[in-house]
């Protein structure tokens, strides 16, 4: 499934919070109107990345996995343009100009070609 860089938004911020968010509390962490993020959230549900309990939005198992996948993704790039030179301070915008669009065998044969990193340049974790 292919998940845009505002669905990753969304599900990173959904993702944070383990009991919940609160509409409410989603559009101002995103810094949007609620009516806008309403709108998202349904799109996001009809993928089946989230679900809704009573006024909570919830992370759905798949959207873990699609969020971790377009994470992983983002990070493999990341190691990939350091290894080939790329200073460590532009990586992360280098990389998200075009990690999403990478199909993920790809992203598995760049995993395996840098050695199975668990780290990114930046030390965060390769899930």
């Amino acid at each position: 499934m292919y998940i845009t860089k505002r669905e990753i938004v969304y599900l990173k911020v959904i993702e944070k919070e383990r009991d919940g968010i609160r509409l409410s509390t989603l559009a101002k962490k995103l810094n949007i109107r609620p009516a806008s993020a309403f709108e998202e959230l349904n799109h996001l549900e009809g993928k089946g990345l989230i679900e809704r309990k009573q006024s909570l939005i919830l992370i759905t198992e798949n959207g873990k996995r699609e969020l971790y996948k377009a994470i992983k993704a983002h990070r493999v790039v990341e190691e990939l343009l350091t290894e080939i030179g790329i200073q460590e301070d532009k990586v992360c915008e280098l990389s998200t100009k075009f990690d999403t669009d990478i199909p993920e065998e790809v992203i598995e044969k760049m995993y395996e070609y840098l050695g199975r990193p668990k780290k990114c340049p930046h030390g965060e974790d390769i899930p």
